[in-house]
């Protein structure tokens, strides 16, 4: 991960590629811009943006948002998150657990939600690389 940088505003974090809302694509992790953050919040744990893709999170979140992400394994039911689907496919979703799994869920009702067994999470595998916890709009 590449390293932060501190300015006079804040913390400026990697923005890494982009990651699609909508069916998984490829995790890249081509820099391609930074966002800056308060020292606050860099202090409570490791941060990177993505760039978003596509439209299954509309109307939150839209195509070139970007999404600053808290790096974490594990999200509460309801948080929006970056999933790796296959091992190197990369979405964001809303996180609903289900006793025999999880859906991944995107906001524009168009799209169906992904479901996924407690099985097909081991062996796919599906797994959180982080929290979105702020969305950046660029006019």
């Amino acid at each position: 991960m590449p390293s932060l940088k501190k300015s006079q505003i804040g913390i400026r974090i990697p923005v890494l590629g982009c990651v699609q809302a909508g069916v998984p694509v490829q995790a890249i992790e081509d820099i391609v811009d930074y966002e800056e953050i308060t020292e606050a919040l860099a202090s409570t744990g490791d941060f990177f943006g993505l760039k978003i893709k596509g439209d299954s999170m509309e109307p939150k979140i839209s195509e070139n948002d970007i999404v600053i992400v808290s790096q974490q394994t594990t999200l509460e039911n309801g948080q929006v998150g970056i999933f790796i689907v296959n091992g190197d496919e990369a979405t964001c979703k809303k996180l609903k657990k289900h006793d025999e799994g999880i859906s991944l869920i995107s906001l524009n009702q168009s799209y169906e939600p992904m479901f996924f067994t407690n099985k097909e999470i081991t062996t796919k595998p599906v797994s959180v690389i982080g929290r979105v916890i702020e969305l950046r709009t660029k006019f």
